[in-house]
């Protein structure tokens, strides 16, 4: 964890020099790809340009995590929904196999209609498409 906070202190940091920028990013990326190896990750499964571990494990904590963020937030058209298809486009890009017949926002969506009904209150966003659709014409 320490090591993250690091690397995303490094990245905030603004360089004098234009120039330097390129060996910053191939320092994040070496930077990154470290952390990968010590958490586990095999090195095939890491890009070497990025440092991003693109394994199954990586693939399902990513996609937990935006489950679970439309799970306890909801879903704006504006939001959520277009960042989580990018983020999902990036992963068919990567590893097309992995994103295949698998739909995010459908179990992220149901996720969130459970998540309201325990609550016992309704959903208190009004830009949530899930439980205010925008009216059809």
């Amino acid at each position: 964890m320490r090591a993250n906070l690091l690397l995303m202190h490094y990245a905030r940091t603004p360089l004098d020099c234009p120039e330097c920028e390129a060996d910053r990013l191939t320092s994040m990326a070496d930077a990154r790809i470290a952390i990968c190896v010590a958490a586990g990750a095999a090195i095939e499964d890491i890009d070497p340009a990025t440092g991003y571990d693109h394994s199954r494990r990586g693939y399902e904590r990513v996609r937990a995590s935006w489950v679970d963020l439309i799970r306890q937030h909801g879903a704006s058209e504006f939001h959520e929904v277009r960042d989580i298809e990018e983020v999902r486009g990036y992963w068919a890009e990567k590893r097309p196999k992995f994103v295949e017949d698998d739909d995010w926002l459908t179990e992220a969506f149901e996720a969130h209609k459970e998540f309201i009904a325990s609550l016992g209150r309704p959903c208190r966003r009004t830009s949530c498409i899930i439980h205010f659709p925008a009216p059809t014409l």
